[in-house]
């Protein structure tokens, strides 16, 4: 079962099981105790409704910007790597060595970002330390024969440098975009809504199936939220398609 659904199904099992200890209790406790308690009960109902829709808003509007903002910055990459394979097929045999690493980089990154198997995407400081170095030695062995040869290797080495850094940041903005514990906080708020209507409500087939349609749409706003800041891995996954595309049109280059 993907991560996401299982705890959207724990996060509805949460809130719901809040409505029926409002139940609960509006059979245990007197009824002259909840007469006298409902104008508090429906204030802090209120003021916990109206924090709770305003952070749901806020964080599916973060979760999305995580998603947007992989999709703008993936559309990024490409556009410099297929700016460093024109100046490469200018550099001749060096170029394509060159493009054989910048290839192994790609597929590298494929896996971190796609094949992970749940785990996130890590990009540590020492895998792009590991790679701009890899290019930067290559680049420091070439000798240019030419001005021209020269300020290509320069402007080579700028984009080979730029490229890593794009997928380190890509990989470091996915680390915990959205804290567990907020989360968390939300269920609960959920679950003391839901609570409050339970108490104040009066039991019947009718309300426990309107207070589980209730628990199933804050769970479904919560699966939004914890599927856009996943944009390798869930449903609204972000497809590899035009990195696939970039790989390939790299090993087919023409070589001189």
């Amino acid at each position: 079962m993907h991560t996401s659904t299982h705890r959207v199904m724990i996060a509805a099992c949460v809130i719901f099981v809040g409505a029926v200890a409002g139940h609960f209790l509006q059979e245990l406790l007197p009824a002259h105790h909840l007469s006298e308690a409902k104008s508090v009960i429906t204030t802090v109902q209120g003021l916990v409704t109206a924090l709770l829709a305003l952070v749901l808003g806020l964080l599916i509007w973060t979760g999305y910007g995580v998603y947007a903002q992989q999709n703008s910055e993936m559309m990024t990459l490409i556009g410099q790597v297929l700016q460093l394979d024109v100046l490469l097929d200018r550099l001749g045999a060096d170029g394509v060595r060159a493009r054989a690493l910048q290839r192994e980089q790609l597929i590298a990154m494929r896996k971190r970002f796609w094949e992970h198997d749940g785990a996130g995407p890590p990009v540590p400081y020492q895998i792009g330390r590991a790679e701009l170095s890899r290019m930067d030695a290559f680049f420091a062995a070439t000798k240019a024969a030419t001005d021209e040869e020269r300020a290509l290797f320069d402007q080579a080495r700028s984009l080979a440098a730029s490229v890593v850094m794009t997928i380190l940041l890509m990989g470091r903005q996915l680390r915990n975009p959205v804290p567990h514990g907020l989360i968390n906080s939300v269920i609960l708020w959920a679950g003391l809504v839901f609570c409050c209507l339970g108490a104040t409500a009066t039991l019947s087939v009718l309300s426990v199936a309107v207070e589980f349609v209730g628990a199933l749409s804050v769970a479904s706003a919560i699966f939004l939220i914890l599927e856009f800041s996943q944009p390798y891995d869930g449903h609204f996954r972000i497809s590899p398609d035009s990195i696939d595309h970039v790989i390939a049109a790299l090993a087919s280059s023409p070589t001189p």
